[in-house]
């Protein structure tokens, strides 16, 4: 009988944790669009997170095209250490201009993803530019060692054309390519513009295109993609600390439940994952947290700062200003007037342009009318973007042809030039010979003849010059 009681439990606890599981499933997010190419390879390629990358030739909705006859496949050279990643085990080789045509299901903001591991020193010495839907992400781009470079962008047509364009003299190369439907909720239109001069709101972000920098998970472990809805890494904060006095801060760590806002359309866990939020640093009473990151010079970036109050023990306890490049962002900020609850994710953008220093400094400073002592102000997360300087290029605008189509047809244009004015010049000659040899019969018929003699000309000096002089013309 207790044998029976205890196989019913463990029946109805099996049923629960699988209606959980099936629950999470369903849960997590599905994008409509989902190219996972692994470029290169014969076979498909499975990552831990249970991702399944198909290889990037005979596929339906992925053309590859190029003017050469032939694209390469590399492989690692046998006998080299396995690499860190299915992905890494292959790679496309362009040795010309070559275009993905990436089919696009649901029109809206996308993630690009390109992954590059220079396995062969010829791949380390690579240059080439990369571009999509007509926009320069990547210029004189070299990959030395292995790197993901990730871009939010917009995607209005049904096709996405990705294109790599090698260097004079070199190659380009590609080891694989993600393009996934973002949620809408990602990416704002709304953020602050923080300057000298103070901060103030602007739009329009919607239409930026991004390139992701830094992913920070404050206080935590590294996130991986298995933990994130849209396998994204997040890495701890340890190393961009700066000039912190470890007595003003403290390391917290969370193990209840994340209140996301329910029905909420704007903060879900595809904009962060609960681990993200489960950890935090916080600053204590009239003191500073600095972090710091190296960022390309002469370009403006998107800020995104993540904060859970997931230290206090009631509401209405922390108090604390927010520093961006030095600038005073926001003034005794109180997350419990915005949030009105504990652990209840919330983050703000902060747009902010970085001149020739070259380095992004953000921070948080404590204040004193904070209820606590040992925790004044808060940061859980951080994300830093860098934004497109034109609609030309993340770079700016640059003389590079990315439309395979404008391509071809320049080729054609200049080709058909080039046999037009041959026409042009072979008829004017024509044109001109027969214009002699019908002035040469004329004068035959005239009794006069092209003939050459020396005269005077004019200074006592003999001068060689053509002229016409009668002459007897036997028939």
């Amino acid at each position: 009988m207790a044998s029976q009681r205890a196989s019913r439990r463990i029946a109805v606890f099996l049923f629960l944790l699988g209606v959980l599981c099936s629950s999470a499933a369903a849960a997590r997010f599905a994008p409509a669009d989902n190219h996972l190419l692994a470029c290169g390879a014969e076979a498909p390629a499975i990552l831990p997170d249970g991702r399944r990358f198909v290889p990037d030739s005979g596929r339906a909705s992925t053309r590859l095209r190029s003017p050469a006859p032939t694209l390469a496949s590399a492989a690692p050279p046998k006998g080299s250490p396995p690499p860190p990643s299915p992905l890494h085990a292959s790679a496309r080789v362009f040795s010309c201009r070559a275009s993905y045509d990436l089919a696009v299901r649901h029109r809206g903001r996308h993630i690009l993803r390109l992954h590059f591991y220079p396995f062969a020193p010829a791949l380390a010495a690579s240059r080439f530019h990369v571009g999509a839907g007509g926009l320069l992400l990547l210029h004189n781009f070299t990959a030395s060692s292995p790197v993901v470079k990730e871009f939010i962008l917009p995607v209005e047509s049904d096709v996405l054309v990705l294109t790599f364009v090698p260097d004079s003299g070199s190659t380009a190369f590609v080891n694989a390519i993600e393009l996934v439907s973002a949620p809408e909720e990602l990416v704002g239109d709304i953020g602050t513009l923080v300057t000298s001069a103070g901060a103030a709101q602007i739009d329009g972000l919607s239409s930026q295109v991004f390139e992701t920098l830094y992913r920070i998970n404050v206080a935590g472990r590294k996130v991986t993609p298995f933990n994130d809805t849209l396998w994204r890494t997040w890495v701890n904060d340890g190393k961009f600390l700066v000039d912190t006095d470890s007595t003003n801060y403290k390391v917290w760590s969370f193990s209840g439940r994340i209140a996301y806002p329910r029905g909420s359309r704007q903060m879900t866990r595809e904009v962060a994952p609960d681990n993200v939020y489960n950890s935090a640093r916080s600053v204590r009473p009239g003191a500073n947290v600095t972090w710091g990151f190296p960022v390309p010079a002469s370009s403006r970036y998107l800020v995104r700062m993540h904060f859970c109050d997931i230290v206090s023990k009631a509401l209405y306890e922390l108090y604390f200003n927010i520093f961006v490049n030095g600038n005073l962002a926001v003034k005794d900020f109180d997350l419990s007037s915005t949030t009105g609850f504990l652990a209840y994710p919330y983050y703000i953008d902060f747009i902010v342009d970085v001149e020739d220093e070259g380095m992004l400094k953000l921070a948080i400073g404590g204040l004193k009318q904070s209820q606590s002592d040992e925790a004044s102000g808060i940061l859980n997360a951080l994300e830093i973007m860098r934004m497109n300087k034109t609609s030309g290029g993340m770079d700016g605008n640059f003389p590079i042809a990315l439309d395979m189509e404008d391509v071809v047809s320049k080729g054609i244009g200049e080709f058909a030039r080039s046999l037009l004015c041959g026409f042009i010049f072979a008829g004017l000659f024509v044109a001109l010979v027969m214009l002699v040899l019908r002035l040469r019969t004329e004068l035959r018929n005239n009794g006069t003849a092209w003939s050459w003699k020396p005269m005077d000309s004019g200074e006592g000096n003999l001068a060689k010059a053509y002229q016409l002089v009668p002459s007897k013309t036997d028939y």
